[in-house]
C-alpha cells in the first residue's frame, strides 16, 4: 500500500489557500458585504478612453461618477422598502445596497469635457485623453 507524502498534502492545500487569497482580492474586498464591485471595459476610441460599466436594474439618478487626472470613480446606491400585511402576519423589510469602484485608466483624461450616458443598465462614459505635448528637440552644441 503506498504511503502518502504528507509535505505533499501540505503544499497542495498551500495552493489552495493562495487561490482562494488571491480570487478575493481580484474580486475585492467588499464583495461578500452589502458594497461589491461590478464588471467595468476599458478602450480606446478616437482619442477618447471610453468606460462600459454594467449596472443592471440600477437608476440613472441613483450613480455618481467623477473623474481625476487617470482615474475614474463609479459608485451607485439602491434604497428599497417592502411591506406585507395580512390577516396574523406583518413584515417590513429595508433594503439599502451600493456599488462602487475606482478604475485606474491608462492615461490622463481632461475630466472636464467628459460624458456619461446610462441605457439598458449600461453606463458609458467618454473620457477625452489630455494631448501630450512633443517635447522640443534642441541641437546642442559639443565644445
Amino acid at each position: 500500500m503506498p504511503v502518502k507524502d504528507p509535505f505533499k498534502e501540505i503544499e497542495d492545500m498551500q495552493e489552495r489557500m493562495n487561490k482562494l487569497v488571491k480570487d478575493f482580492w481580484q474580486r475585492g474586498p467588499r464583495a461578500a458585504g452589502t458594497m461589491r464591485g461590478f464588471p467595468v471595459d476599458v478602450h480606446e476610441d478616437n482619442g477618447n478612453i471610453v468606460v462600459k460599466a454594467d449596472l443592471p436594474g440600477v437608476k440613472k439618478e441613483n450613480v455618481a461618477v467623477k473623474a481625476r487626472e487617470n482615474q475614474l470613480m463609479i459608485s451607485c446606491k439602491e434604497e428599497g422598502k417592502k411591506e406585507v400585511r395580512e390577516e396574523n402576519y406583518y413584515r417590513r423589510e429595508r433594503k439599502r445596497t451600493g456599488m462602487q469602484r475606482t478604475i485606474t485608466l491608462p492615461e490622463e483624461v481632461k475630466s472636464e469635457e467628459a460624458e456619461a450616458e446610462m441605457e439598458d443598465g449600461v453606463l458609458k462614459i467618454r473620457l477625452p485623453k489630455k494631448n501630450k505635448e512633443k517635447e522640443k528637440e534642441k541641437e546642442i552644441e559639443v565644445e
